[in-house]
């Protein structure tokens, strides 16, 4: 026996219960069922052909092989690829098949208005710019570029059709070893050319080598020393060496000069007593001053009267002496300054032959450092050392041995260089090899601390204690 459940009433208010509540499927499914009908059509509008297959295989495998054999006899296939070409043309193409509506609902606006792609009428602006370029024979020009090309195409394909009477080319000779620049010596049948080439000299190769930069030709491979740092020098080129050392010390000199007066010179140097009673009175700028007795004012100048800080001031107008006395002395010195001027004037006017060769001579001047400046600059500029890195190239120090250490033999002489270190600054400045910078680490200072435990004896603490105090 079926239980038949009863029937829950829900209150069906508001639109959100009733859709929660109310079964509507059966409607959806007709709705379904129509756009389906619209999309590919109904069943009472198709024909018979569309709907029904006629089976004419049959169930047998010979009678389908019969069936097959007729219906290929029936067929006429075509015979050139041309004729298929041509069948094809009527079919569109498979790139536009998506394009085709496969929907059979109507356009629901059946008198639509066709309107124009962008570009596709001409506007005002636009016949205006094409009659500028028709003026101006622009048009032309493109047909005669067009005509020009088209002639050079056709010479070029009637010279690769044009008969070859000399027949010395080598088909086969650009595939050979030799060709691609290997030497005849290396050249194997069972080693792949790819290999040969690996293993030949850089020089044989095919592909030439860059010339080296400007900058490393022009410039001496090695700076010759000065003769004055021989092991036994003239007193003349010893001198000369001399001077040159005292030259650059002096230099540095000045430049350290320089560095500590704009540096630590500017400051002015003030004692810690001075620094304390400066900081004690900007501190206390503002704050209530204690009373001193000694600045207090006397009996006798207060003398019991009154008076007002900013006392009134006195209109006291000059009279007609006064002004006149005023402006006599200012119409003295206009005077005085109008016959400086005019004074002025004339001793320029005298001076006109020494300005003029005054500006000659600058002008003289200005243009020799110019010629020695665009000199100085074209040979520095050939003999500039390539930009290898962001770091400069360290300078020469000029080297000098004390007389006292001078020795003619080799055997005795101790020598104030290090050469790997001067071969190697020698590179940098010859731009062979990239500037570097000495990079110092700093040590870092370990503090020790002392770990109490009950194994520790007074040797022990003794012992760390005057570890701790040496290092102090």
């Amino acid at each position: 026996m079926s239980v038949v459940k009863k029937k829950k009433h829900v209150s069906k208010k508001n639109k959100k219960a009733w859709r929660k509540h109310c079964d509507i499927r059966d409607v959806e499914d007709f709705l379904e069922e129509q756009r389906l009908d619209e999309r590919l059509g109904k069943f009472d509008t198709k024909p018979d052909s569309e709907l029904f297959v006629v089976d004419t295989q049959g169930d047998d495998d010979d009678k389908a092989k019969d069936i097959k054999s007729e219906t290929s006899e029936k067929v006429v296939k075509p015979t050139s690829a041309k004729e298929r070409k041509r069948q094809q043309l009527s079919k569109t193409p498979k790139c536009y098949e998506i394009l085709i509506p496969a929907s059979k609902v109507p356009d629901p606006n059946a008198k639509r208005n066709h309107v124009n792609p962008v570009g596709s009428r001409p506007t005002a602006l636009s016949k205006i710019t094409e009659k500028k370029r028709e003026e101006k024979g622009k048009f032309e020009k493109k047909v005669e570029v067009a005509r020009k090309n088209r002639k050079i195409a056709l010479d070029k394909k009637r010279k690769a059709k044009s008969i070859r009477n000399n027949f010395d080319l080598d088909l086969w000779g650009q595939d050979l070893p030799e060709a691609k620049g290997i030497p005849e010596t290396l050249c194997d049948d069972f080693i792949p050319p790819g290999a040969l080439l690996h293993n030949v000299l850089p020089q044989q190769r095919l592909r030439p080598k860059p010339p080296p930069p400007k900058t490393i030709v022009t410039r001496s491979a090695v700076d010759t020393p000065h003769p004055g740092i021989s092991y036994n020098p003239s007193f003349k080129e010893h001198q000369e060496l001399l001077q040159e050392v005292v030259q650059h010390e002096q230099k540095m000199m000045k430049r350290e000069a320089h560095l500590l007066r704009v540096t630590t010179g500017m400051f002015s140097k003030v004692t810690p007593e001075q620094k304390e009673n400066q900081w004690r009175e900007e501190m206390s700028v503002g704050l209530p001053q204690p009373h001193n007795p000694a600045n207090d004012p006397s009996d006798n100048e207060t003398d019991n009267e009154y008076k007002a800080v900013n006392p009134p001031v006195k209109n006291k107008k000059k009279d007609h002496k006064a002004r006149r006395k005023q402006k006599e002395q200012l119409e003295e010195k206009e005077r005085l300054k109008r016959k400086k001027i005019e004074k002025k004037k004339i001793s320029d006017l005298y001076r006109l032959r020494q300005l003029q060769s005054t500006i000659s001579k600058t002008e003289t001047r200005q243009a020799e450092d110019r010629t020695k400046r665009v000199t100085k600059r074209k040979i520095e500029e050939a003999t500039a050392l390539p930009a290898l890195n962001a770091h400069k190239t360290p300078k020469k120090e000029p080297e000098y041995v004390d007389p006292e250490q001078l020795s003619g033999d080799l055997r005795t002489i101790k020598s104030t260089t290090n050469l790997l270190r001067d071969r190697f600054e020698s590179l940098q400045r010859r731009g062979a090899l990239a500037a570097s910078k000495l990079m110092m680490k700093k040590k870092r200072k370990l503090k020790s601390y002392f770990k109490a435990g009950h194994k520790v004896t007074e040797k022990d603490i003794e012992r760390y204690v005057t570890r701790s105090a040496g290092k102090k």
